[in-house]
C-alpha cells in the first residue's frame, strides 16, 4: 500500500499502554505493542525435566525447568532488531532503543499517511511522553 507511515508511542506505565492498545483497536488500528516482558518472553527452548516426582527417588522432588530469563542486553538487542522490521532510522533505533532499556513502553503502528494523525491524537490521549511518525 502506498504512502504507509509507522507512528512510534513511548509510553511510561503499563495501565497507559494498555489504553492505548484498547483505543486503537477500538479505532480498527492494528499496533505492535514492545514492552521488556513482551519481547524477553518471545519463545524459546522450554523444556521440562521430570514431572514432578516421577522417576525421582524417594524423598527427591524434581521441579520442572526454567530456562533463565534472557539479560537486558539481550531484550534490547531483540527490540532493535524489531524497530529494524519497521525500516527505522538508525538513529531512531538506537534513541528507542536507549529509552527501552530505561522501561519505556513502545506501541508501533503502521497505517496509511492518511489516518496519522489519528493515531497520534489517540496515543496523545493515552498520556505518552512522545510521540514520532516515520516514513
Amino acid at each position: 500500500m502506498a504512502n504507509m507511515t509507522t507512528i512510534v508511542g513511548i509510553l511510561d506505565t503499563a495501565r497507559d499502554l494498555d489504553d492505548a492498545v484498547e483505543r486503537l483497536a477500538a479505532a480498527g488500528f492494528e499496533d505492535t505493542v514492545y514492552d521488556e516482558a513482551i519481547v524477553g518472553g518471545e519463545p524459546g527452548n522450554v523444556g521440562t525435566a521430570l514431572a514432578s516426582g516421577l522417576g525421582a527417588a524417594p524423598g527427591i522432588v524434581v521441579e520442572p525447568f526454567v530456562p533463565p530469563k534472557p539479560d537486558r542486553q539481550a531484550i534490547v538487542r531483540a527490540f532493535k532488531a524489531h524497530l529494524a522490521d519497521y525500516a527505522l532510522p538508525e538513529n531512531a533505533i538506537e534513541s528507542y532503543a536507549t529509552t527501552f532499556y530505561h522501561n519505556g513502553k513502545f506501541v508501533l503502528v503502521r497505517t496509511d499517511a492518511r489516518r496519522a494523525e489519528e493515531v497520534k491524537q489517540i496515543l496523545w490521549s493515552c498520556r505518552a511522553s512522545q510521540v514520532n511518525q516515520h516514513g
